[in-house]
């Protein structure tokens, strides 16, 4: 700001008269107004509609100013890394080549998570096809084009989604753009993450934070995933280079920057909201350090930018319906979890048997060391304000990841240890790794080398030992995944020796057929559309319709039951075409062969009787 000299009435001196500072008194106009607006101004119904109909718009602008600032301090950021060797490169692009080809190569390309990735998968359809913020719930194809006929909106941040709906947008729809991505994204994670240990270490140092991160099975399942992990964690290192880079020399281009990078990353995943704390720290300190008030545009209007966020939360609060509460409990957090969630922790970061996809090394190595990073970080307090800026952020940075942590021990789904949960550790893992490259930069010069090449050792043994195993027996074990990949290829097969629209009626989310552009709903909704359905049958819509279906072991006498929700009314007539074991339970497709009208309005379901033993007329297959 300004200063203007001002004489008093005797001319005997002058003192300075700071301008206006109109620039602070709109960011607080415009926190006060977001707030509002995004918090307070509507009900969840509107705030549903405007994140919908408007939320892909708001974050494309986001995306394109925070890339513009990106690429407007990109040259400064490069000149500002430590003068690498040819060495030095070759051995660090040859580990990231190779950590990321053991990746590719050990762990299929399958949906892991699977609701979870398939309702992204249909939203970032959504935003492709429509610019709507959604997830298909109906659709059909209509003279050859899919149209969606009815969109809900999900409880997930949409960043991640929104990213792949460029790619769509780039390369034509595919259901691999979302794989690909996140398959990129693994070298730049790891490329980030030793740029950011080389800030504060010597190479060898910064090598084992890289091994350590990138020898981790988790991090290899989400590589190969179609979930928003690998987005989110990239965003965060990428912040935290930023928030570096700031602190180094304030000023509005760098702050710019990090304050864009900071709004993209807060919609990432719902819990990465809490890094806006430490960036508001980061910036209150760069401001100490510069001696004055920064504020750019971009910073002036961050709350706006968040505003979508805002009303999505807002949703979501407002809609119980999505926090997939377990039955009986009314809260998704509380301190009676707590207890338990410490315990599967512990398994998990402790885990040798390679049956969950974590790293012992990080556990072993990795805890220790982020607790003399801590006991040094409280030590060193008094001194603050002479810290590095590398120190700065990692301390920050590294508060509102363990408090992340922290929080999910209080959730009701907080097993760290459950496949489904444990892709939520990966940024203390890589906090974890980061710890490491420090604890190794303490150690005196003569002993780095060899301390570095322990971690490195560590890192790799628990890769080979366990984490291997653990990607391998990752899709066996996920039985699921396999009986819907099975399903998809049948049906698949089917529409090339007889192409034609296919209805699935499915005993699963309808979404993964969806995302195929294949007309499907669930049998819950067949159960009382028995009109429709025959309507259709006589229209010849589809060329055929076919049911997906489960059985169950009947014990001791053999033979198998149909699960009681999978059960369809009397007057569903079902011809089996294919069936296979997946484990103990059977998965069966079969083929509507009519609908009998005299049995539609019967109230009467078929309950009691084992349909399971018939197998006549279907192709089994076994897959223990």
């Amino acid at each position: 700001m300004a200063d203007a000299t001002q004489a008093n009435p005797g001319g005997a001196h002058t003192v300075p008269a700071r301008s206006f500072p109109i620039r602070l008194l709109l960011f607080g106009s415009v926190i006060v107004v977001a707030v509002a607006f995004g918090f307070l101004a509507h009900t969840v119904n509107e705030a549903r509609i405007l994140v919908q109909s408007y939320g892909y718009y708001t974050m494309a602008l986001t995306f394109a100013w925070a890339v513009v600032a990106w690429v407007r301090v990109a040259p400064g950021w490069l000149r500002s890394w430590p003068r690498f060797s040819k060495s030095e490169i070759c051995t660090t692009l040859g580990a990231v080549v190779g950590l990321t080809l053991i990746a590719v190569l050990t762990v299929p390309y399958t949906y892991k998570v699977l609701y979870d990735e398939f309702v992204l998968q249909s939203t970032a359809w959504c935003l492709h096809e429509l610019r709507e913020v959604g997830a298909t719930v109906l659709g059909y194809k209509i003279e050859g084009v899919f149209s969606t006929m009815q969109t809900y909106l999900d409880k997930r941040p949409f960043f991640f989604t929104f990213i792949v709906s460029l790619v769509h947008d780039l390369t034509g729809y595919r259901e691999s753009n979302a794989f690909a991505l996140n398959t990129v994204l693994m070298p730049v994670a790891l490329g980030l993450i030793y740029l950011l240990a080389r800030r504060f270490a010597e190479h060898r140092a910064a090598l084992g934070a890289l091994v350590s991160f990138g020898a981790y099975s988790l991090l290899a399942q989400n590589a190969t995933g179609a979930g928003m992990e690998m987005l989110n964690i990239v965003m965060l290192l990428l912040v935290m280079h930023l928030a570096i880079w700031f602190l180094r020399e304030p000023d509005e281009p760098r702050l710019g920057a990090l304050v864009l990078g900071a709004v993209l990353l807060a919609q990432a995943r719902y819990e990465s909201s809490l890094y806006v704390l430490p960036v508001a720290l980061v910036i209150l300190e760069g401001w100490r350090r510069s001696g004055k008030l920064i504020l750019p545009a971009a910073a002036v209007l961050a709350p706006a930018l968040l505003i979508p966020y805002a009303l999505h939360n807002t949703y979501l609060s407002g809609t119980p319906l999505l926090w997939e509460l377990r039955e009986g409990e009314a809260s998704r957090f509380s301190f009676v979890f707590f207890a338990s969630n410490l315990v599967h922790a512990f398994r998990y970061f402790f885990s040798f048997s390679g049956s969950v996809p974590n790293s012992w090394w990080l556990g072993v190595a990795g805890l220790p060391a982020a607790a003399f990073a801590l006991a040094a970080s409280l030590k060193g307090l008094p001194r603050w304000k002479s810290a590095s800026a590398e120190m700065i952020t990692l301390v920050l940075f590294g508060g509102a990841i363990a408090a992340n942590l922290g929080l999910l021990l209080f959730y009701y789904w907080g097993e760290l240890d459950d496949p489904i949960v444990s892709r939520l550790s990966l940024p203390f893992t890589a906090l974890l790794a980061l710890c490491l490259a420090w604890i190794v930069g303490r150690f005196p010069l003569r002993w780095q080398k060899m301390v570095a090449s322990i971690v490195m050792v560590g890192a790799l043994f628990s890769y080979v030992s366990t984490g291997l195993m653990a990607n391998a027996s990752h899709w066996e074990l996920n039985i699921q995944a396999r009986r819907i990949a099975w399903e998809l290829d049948q049906v698949q097969a089917m529409e090339q020796r007889a192409p034609g629209e296919r209805l699935i009626i499915t005993n699963k989310s309808a979404l993964i057929w969806l995302t195929h552009h294949i007309s499907s709903i669930q049998i819950v909704r067949a159960r009382v559309r028995g009109e429709q359905i025959r309507y259709h049958m006589g229209q010849h819509t589809f060329r055929e319709i076919l049911v997906m279906q489960s059985f169950q072991p009947l014990g001791e006498e053999g033979g198998f039951q149909m699960d009681p929700s999978d059960r369809l009314p009397d007057s569903f007539v079902l011809e089996p075409v294919k069936e296979r074991r997946f484990g103990t339970r059977l998965t069966r497709i079969s083929r509507l062969v009519r609908v009998d009208e005299r049995k539609i309005e019967s109230p009467e379901t078929e309950g009691e009787e084992t349909e399971g033993k018939e197998t006549e007329g279907a192709e089994v297959e076994d897959s223990a």
